[in-house]
């Protein structure tokens, strides 16, 4: 069993300098700009280190999304993280979503697959209840990918970013642990360790998917 890994993609922390480079164009991309709303002034390859620090440390989870079946090392086309709960609010069991695709590995479903593994991470190892996850005006496609893995919008935040020179509304979305279970993670069919009736292991079947038995 192999919590890295689902149906055709690999996960890899952050800190893995390996992937420095990759994560200096990441940033260059304009499909960042589809989740961060900070003032666009530029990335250099001497912020790349400082970044990725601060997303280990702030975040519950970061890793960069890989495709595995390369000679050597796994490569990245993008990142996902989960944001970790603050001080004194960890009781909530929730945290927000953000991913990011290199735009010529766009529509080919590793976005769905990504966001799937995220979720069952969530739910199975950090006992999270609700995941959310967010998208801006001119990004329509983005809500009807995160509709077709279970979230359901919630509110529109409108006028709430100031981008090219307009306002645009801020849509929130979100799944709760009994929906994913439920339905989505089967729908999904991303190929992970979880099962897709929605049910926990027990501790004789994770014996045996470890090797422990």
């Amino acid at each position: 069993m192999d919590v890295y890994q689902s149906k055709r993609l690999r996960y890899v922390p952050m800190g893995d300098v390996k992937h420095e480079e990759f994560f200096y164009s990441l940033m260059q991309e304009p499909g960042t700009l589809n989740f961060d709303t900070s003032l666009p002034a530029g990335f250099t390859m001497a912020q790349v280190d400082p970044a990725v620090k601060v997303m280990a440390t702030r975040k519950l989870l970061s890793m960069y999304i890989c495709l595995p079946d390369f000679p050597r090392d796994p490569m990245p086309i993008g990142a996902l993280s989960l944001s970790k709960p603050e001080e004194r609010h960890t009781q909530h069991g929730s945290t927000a979503l953000s991913l990011v695709i290199m735009a010529r590995y766009r529509n080919k479903g590793y976005g769905k697959e990504a966001i799937a593994w995220a979720l069952d991470w969530a739910f199975d190892f950090a006992r999270l209840h609700r995941v959310e996850i967010a998208y801006f005006g001119w990004n329509p496609g983005a809500g009807r990918l995160y509709s077709r893995v279970g979230f359901r919008e919630e509110g529109v935040k409108r006028e709430a970013i100031w981008f090219m020179g307009g306002w645009h509304d801020m849509h929130e979305m979100a799944i709760l642990e009994d929906e994913w279970r439920g339905k989505w993670r089967a729908v999904a069919n991303a190929e992970t360790w979880a099962p897709e009736d929605g049910q926990s292991y027990s501790s004789e079947q994770i014996a045996e998917k470890m090797g422990s038995a």
